[in-house]
């Protein structure tokens, strides 16, 4: 009976690391749906989706960090040129940033 048992166990294998960041990439920053990710990846979507979850709780939560003294900054309008950055992070991973110039006209 112990023989039995032994022949239906299924083999691990060990993902590298490249596969598991192209993962990571693929569903973060292209928005790719884990199981479609898995597919491309030729993966096992349970895999993919012990990773993601891994990712999720360990890596994103700790590159989210919110400054509480500046997270929100206002300005008293006035009649001058104001220059604003929008960056745009996804994952806590940096994709671009954008600065635009105003000019107001209230006072």
């Amino acid at each position: 009976m112990k023989q039995d048992s032994k022949r239906h166990k299924s083999s691990y294998y060990k993902l590298s690391q490249h596969i598991r960041q192209t993962l990571i990439h693929l569903i973060c920053l292209k928005g790719f749906k884990i199981k479609k990710a898995a597919n491309f990846l030729n993966i096992k979507y349970a895999a993919a989706k012990s990773i993601f979850q891994y990712y999720r709780k360990n890596i994103i939560n700790n590159k989210q960090s919110i400054d509480s003294k500046n997270r929100c900054l206002y300005r008293i309008v006035t009649n001058e040129i104001v220059n604003f950055q929008i960056i745009t992070k996804i994952a806590g991973e940096y994709v671009n940033s954008k600065t635009v110039y105003s000019t107001s006209t209230q006072t």
